[in-house]
């Protein structure tokens, strides 16, 4: 199938150029890796072509098939460039090809059986006594059949008893499914009449049609295919799902104020509001003040961040008004606690919620900043990378800021990439830059960054001017050598008026440099 979205038509082109970040980006924005360009070539495909080794190995991890018996996957590995990219897809197995196609799904399939914060709250049982522990939260989510019985309960409840005639295997089928766990290649044909039914009553349309479609196949390379195209699917709904219920829990924010502590009849009707928080984020208005936002959360979600998942897995303080009950679930009778976001402001924090919700990934660049403060502070280094790139493109907000104060932002947060692109944009226009007094200041800020300089130690940002200045000149480093450094001879040739264009730029560096009496 061809594909026309305009996010797949620019995930190809990052394919090709080997943009890992970027390609990380689109990604998370629901798009189908195994869609085929106007040329008939698969993301995969051009990232294997064009020898992208990292980029191949992030593919296939996200979801990307290489299915050898098929002509696609045949044509990617006699195209791969190098050996190795051929063995990475010689190597991976088409049942690996599973539903972690953005981490927020992997992260949600860990939390089935992750017993490390103990934050599930509620039981799910069918009448043969089968029970697993889950989070009602997600129940409220991604099904509405569950979410009604959930809202017409007490708080106290927990447990959840399964329709009469969902069989011994539905206990299974729903906890995976909920959880984004790959369960297609579990479900035998012999099951798949009785879990279709009780899939359609509990309104997981997408499964039962998925089971009803694969009963009509026989070959096992197109029930393969189905399963893919189906895990997508899933991951996509499951998606939309959780940008809707993170909708809600930004929704039911309240203004409070911590003087004299939180009213707990304030927590109280929030904890039984329609996400049933299992904790609290408070986000100050502005520093030192009393004032600010609650929002009603959830653990298994916070979790996402290092920050929080060191914080619920130790003994602070924050954490004791969790008790657990003696069925070894969330007791809900009991107080949540109250912990805080590190940035004093409800923008940004709702731009890592929506990251840790849903795995939003397109970050406003007036937000650039601020996101990067927030990321840092919770140990989230994806979004981080995510936010880097954000800036990368945005052409306001170099209108709004200066490359050197990119570069602190880069140094900073310990930002390689904007490192790059503060590089490039500095070689792109040598002649202004090379008059500003923040340039002397960054190189010489970029030089104390040497532990020890030897006399011929290089100063990094130096040196990534001068590689791309090569590069906005297309010119390698062999033609260097073969550069008449006198007075042009008279050739017309578009490559040799290039290397003179570019010795003119090369040598305003360098008299910058000996203007600064540095030596590199």
């Amino acid at each position: 199938m061809r594909s026309t979205d305009q996010n797949f038509k620019e995930l190809c082109y990052w394919c090709r150029i080997g943009d890992v970040e970027n390609v990380d980006r689109l990604i998370s924005t629901g798009v189908n890796l195994n869609d085929n360009d106007e040329f008939n070539n698969s993301p995969l495909f051009l990232a294997s072509l064009c020898g992208h080794e990292d980029l191949v190995t992030l593919l296939l991890k996200r979801g990307a098939i290489c299915d050898r018996d098929r002509h696609e996957g045949a044509r990617c590995i006699y195209g791969a460039l190098t050996d190795s990219i051929r063995n990475i897809l010689l190597k991976y197995d088409i049942s690996k090809a599973v539903d972690l196609k953005q981490p927020f799904a992997a992260h949600l399939s860990s939390q089935l059986n992750d017993r490390g914060i103990k934050s599930h709250d509620l039981i799910l049982q069918d009448r043969a006594g089968q029970k697993v522990k889950l989070h009602r939260f997600l129940l409220l989510a991604r099904s509405s059949h569950f979410a009604s019985q959930l809202q017409s309960m007490g708080d106290d409840h927990i447990a959840l008893d399964l329709p009469e005639d969902v069989p011994p295997v539905g206990l299974d089928v729903i906890s995976k499914y909920l959880y984004l766990v790959p369960l297609l290649h579990g479900i035998s044909r012999k099951d798949s009449l009785a879990v279709g039914r009780f899939c359609k009553l509990l309104g997981f349309d997408g499964l039962a049609e998925f089971l009803e479609k694969a009963s009509d196949l026989q070959d096992q390379v197109e029930i393969s295919k189905l399963m893919t195209e189906f895990q997508h699917r899933f991951t996509e709904e499951a998606r939309k799902q959780m940008q809707e219920f993170a909708a809600t829990v930004v929704r039911e924010k309240r203004l409070v104020s911590v003087t004299n502590g939180i009213p707990l009849d304030v927590l109280h009707s929030m904890k039984v509001g329609p996400t049933m928080p299992d904790v609290f984020l408070f986000v100050r208005k502005r520093e030192s003040s009393e004032e600010g936002f609650i929002y009603p959360c959830h653990r298994s979600i916070l979790t996402r961040s290092e920050y929080f998942k060191v914080m619920f897995a130790s003994s602070f303080d924050e954490t004791t008004l969790y008790r657990q009950t003696q069925e070894g679930i969330l007791d809900r009778t009991v107080n949540f606690p109250v912990v805080s976001f590190p940035i004093c402001d409800c923008q940004t924090a709702e731009l890592i919620l929506s990251y840790l919700y849903y795995d939003r990934t397109d970050i406003p660049w007036q937000s650039a900043i601020n996101v990067l403060r927030a990321s840092d502070a919770l140990l989230i280094d994806r979004l981080k990378t995510m936010t880097a790139v954000a800036i990368t493109q945005s052409s306001e907000f170099l209108e709004m800021h200066t490359v050197f104060d990119v570069l602190d932002v880069a140094w900073e947060f310990r930002l390689e990439r904007l490192e790059h692109h503060v590089a490039k944009t500095i070689a792109d226009n040598i002649p202004f830059y090379v008059t500003q007094p923040s340039m002397r200041e960054a190189i010489l800020r970029s030089s104390s960054m040497l532990q020890t300089r030897e006399e011929t130690d290089t100063i990094e940002l130096v040196d990534d001017i001068r590689y791309y200045l090569l590069k906005k000149y297309n010119i390698d480093v062999e033609d260097l050598d073969e550069i008449n450094w006198d007075e042009n001879d008279g050739e017309e040739s578009i490559t040799r008026k290039d290397i003179f264009t570019y010795k003119s730029d090369f040598q305003r560096l360098e008299n910058l440099l000996q203007d600064m009496n540095v030596n590199v």
